[in-house]
This record gives structure tokens, C-alpha cells and sequence, in this order.
């Protein structure tokens, strides 16, 4: 597991609040996508399979996870996305693989598909626009419960 926040000298890191969790087993690739994130200025943590990242996602969900498919250990990708869903339906999730089989059950329109060889700009570009996505989202739910705090302290 690593955890890192610091982006490359001379990048802003405008999007530090936002957290990525890259779960891929070679470790090359896994440094090179998390290096990708975190030089677009976001904060990365790395597991090296599902049941890594599942501890990790309980100790504090991730703001978007980047997950391959085969992997070692008791679940693979599919099954870390499936976990994922009972409890964040809509946390965004980049499948990263080149293995297709089995995805199509958990393809829902808060989870993605990039195709083994990626470029680094692809995955990165799909990042910003997730959390781009997925921060709007949030916009109207955290407006909503502003309100019923403000008029449940009115009725008080």
C-alpha cells in the first residue's frame, strides 16, 4: 500500500481533496497510472488487489477507484466493484483492463471501461471527468440537507 498526495513540482495540485484508489497487481503499471493521477494533482492510494483495496475503502472511501480485473487474492475487480455497490452505488469506477469477460454486469452508468494498452492522458482525462461528474451530483444533495438543517433549526 502507498499513499501520496504530493503532485510533481510545478503542477497545482487543484484537486488535492479528491481521493483516487489505482488496485492493480503488476506493480509497474500500477506505478505508472498512480504517478499519471496523482502528476494531474490528485491524492492516490495503491493496493494491489481487491482485498487491499477493500480495506482500504473501509477505512475511508476513495473518491473514485481505478481497478483492474484479474488479479490475485480472494476476489478480482468484478467482485471489488460488486462490494463497492452495496454501499456507494454511485462512487465512480474506472475499469482499467484487457480482460472484458464479465464486466457487463457491473457496467452501470457510474462505472467505466478503458481497454488495455491505455494512454496516460486517456485515464486521466476519464478521472477529472468522473470527479467533475460525480462532484456535481453531490451539489444538489448537499444543498438539500443545507436547507432541512436551516428550517429544522428555524422550527426550533
Amino acid at each position: 500500500m502507498k499513499i501520496s498526495s504530493v503532485a510533481p513540482q510545478g503542477v497545482a495540485n487543484r484537486s488535492v481533496q479528491h481521493c483516487v484508489l489505482v488496485v492493480e497487481d503488476e506493480l509497474l503499471i500500477r506505478y505508472m497510472l498512480s504517478d499519471g493521477i496523482r502528476f494531474a494533482g490528485y491524492r492516490v492510494i495503491e493496493a494491489c488487489n481487491a482485498d487491499e483495496a477493500l480495506t482500504l475503502f473501509v477505512a475511508s472511501p476513495p473518491d473514485l477507484i481505478v481497478t483492474d480485473i484479474r488479479m490475485p487474492g480472494s476476489i478480482d475487480g468484478v467482485g471489488l466493484v460488486a462490494v463497492v455497490r452495496k454501499t456507494h452505488p454511485n462512487l465512480p469506477v474506472i475499469i482499467a483492463s484487457s480482460h472484458l469477460e464479465g464486466t457487463s454486469a457491473i457496467l452501470d452508468a457510474a462505472t467505466h471501461f478503458v481497454a488495455k494498452p491505455y494512454s496516460m492522458d486517456e485515464v486521466a482525462t476519464m478521472v477529472e471527468s468522473e470527479l467533475a461528474k460525480s462532484q456535481r451530483a453531490m451539489i444538489p444533495r448537499k444543498r438539500e440537507a443545507l436547507l432541512q438543517s436551516w428550517r429544522h433549526k428555524r422550527r426550533q
